[in-house]
């Protein structure tokens, strides 16, 4: 083989380490760091070029997009340039050191109060649109592809199947016929299906709503990234441009694991491949930090009726015991061990000791 088909031959499988469905945002934003270096005439690519480059975007960027950004860079410049970002120490440093005190915005306690008191004939078709996105844990990008045939009426709940996905894991997720806080959600859902014009030839499931009426127009991706920041404007919430298009699927994602919903679940319910988004949920959840206060202070595993699951903590040793003074010592030992199998999962952990001492020779047993 030739050398110059062997560099083709390399170079085409380097392109096919590239995401398809992101891979135009990857190649844009290598673009745009192209662009940066050549305005500034810069010919060589290193650690301190980077720092620039970042910390004139983390003037405008928040911390999150700046990551992203990040990530995408990385594999564009190794790919085209066989440069290892990964090895910028310095880089990472500041990074992390603009993440410091950054919290994603979340929705949770204000989505009742805007299905409530919203009118329909302006924000009909944006209700319909939280209602996906926090019920599916939804991407932009997944409600913008959404077809009339994903969607089902099975009269007591609505069947939304999500194709097509960033991870290429297809799933489904159920809108509940609850009326919770007076708020109907499958009839809002329907009212809005029911506007679906005849004429319409595409097969979108979302189309622009004007005026109490929908258009044969179909929404386009972008503007699912905007609602959040609707939401909050709506209900007059400070710094409403904080809420991006991803607040939503992290509220989906925060209450689910407020529930006591193992990782699995979590998983399942956001498509993630990796057990380490999940477990940031479930680490971070009021449910479990209130399982763990009541492990330290002495509640223990006989005055928890919590889900063992829920007891999925990260990095967190939690040891229980439950005695009777009129149980027998096999069964105060096998109490022992059950409580220590549904309150120990302890993962991706190192360094970890853990000593069980269990005295069947004890007169108080």
């Amino acid at each position: 083989m030739e050398n110059f088909e062997l560099e083709d031959a390399v170079k085409e499988v380097m392109d096919g380490i590239l995401p398809k469905k992101s891979r135009k945002i990857y190649e844009a934003q290598y673009d745009t760091f192209v662009k940066w270096c050549c305005q500034r005439k810069l010919e060589n690519v290193n650690e301190d070029v980077l720092l620039v480059f970042f910390a004139e975007k983390s003037k405008t960027l928040s911390s999150s997009t700046l990551w992203a950004h990040y990530s995408m860079l990385k594999t564009m410049l190794n790919v085209k340039r066989n440069i290892d970002v990964s090895k910028f120490y310095k880089l990472s440093a500041f990074l992390k050191r603009k993440s410091e005190g950054y919290k994603p915005k979340k929705s949770e306690n204000q989505i009742d109060k805007f299905l409530l008191e919203a009118p329909d004939k302006d924000f009909l078709m944006i209700k319909v649109a939280l209602i996906f996105d926090v019920a599916g844990a939804c991407r932009g990008k997944e409600l913008h592809e959404l077809t009339i045939s994903d969607v089902t009426d099975m009269d007591h709940a609505l069947l939304v199947n999500v194709r097509n996905t960033k991870n290429n894991v297809d799933r489904n997720f159920i809108i509940n016929n609850s009326n919770k806080n007076g708020i109907d959600l499958i009839e809002v859902c329907r009212k809005y299906m029911a506007l679906r014009k005849p004429e319409t030839t595409h097969s979108r499931f979302f189309v622009r709503y004007e005026k109490s009426q929908c258009t044969v127009q179909a929404i386009g991706k972008n503007t699912f990234g905007k609602i959040p920041q609707k939401v909050a404007e709506y209900l007059n919430l400070p710094n409403s441009t904080l809420y991006t298009g991803h607040c939503f699927r992290r509220t989906s994602a925060s209450l689910l694991a407020d529930s006591g919903a193992s990782i699995d679940v979590l998983k399942r319910h956001g498509g993630w491949k990796s057990a380490s988004v999940a477990e940031g949920y479930i680490e971070n959840s009021i449910n479990t930090k209130k399982i763990v206060a009541d492990s330290i202070f002495g509640l223990g595993v006989g005055n928890s009726t919590e889900s063992a699951s829920a007891h999925q903590v990260c990095g967190s040793a939690v040891s229980a015991s439950s005695a009777s003074s009129t149980s027998s010592k096999n069964n105060i030992v096998q109490n022992i061990i059950d409580g220590a199998n549904r309150l120990l999962n302890i993962v991706n952990c190192s360094n970890v000791n853990i000593h069980v001492n269990i005295n069947t020779n004890n007169k108080d047993l």
